[in-house]
């Protein structure tokens, strides 16, 4: 995959069953965003939804990957990691943490 500026390629893990997918994304989308288009790719194997979480800490739906330090100005993927977002989707993650309700004391 050749990135475009402002490109940064992910890759997505599904914690139910390991499978992943990269995707090549803008750096300035928001989680939601992301989301979305993992879904389509990656849907989660549960109707509870999924939690995205990037060096442990779950990741606000407002907020951008760009935020996280998510950017194309980061090392490589193969370097450190660091590119490497997981899926919650098991049935047994708490609403209370997920990133829609942590939202709502900001």
């Amino acid at each position: 995959m050749t990135a475009a500026p402002n490109q940064i390629q992910v890759t997505i893990t599904r914690k139910s069953d390991d499978k992943s997918v990269i995707l090549l994304v803008n750096e300035k989308i928001t989680v939601k965003e992301l989301k979305t288009e993992i879904r389509e790719k990656l849907p989660p194997q549960f109707d509870e939804g999924c939690r995205l979480i990037y060096q442990g800490k779950v990741l606000r739906s407002k907020r951008t990957l760009k935020r996280y330090g998510l950017t194309k100005n980061q090392a490589p993927p193969h370097v450190l990691g660091n590119s490497n977002i997981l899926m919650d989707d098991t049935k047994n993650w708490k609403s209370d943490s997920s990133s829609s309700s942590s939202e709502q004391s900001e």
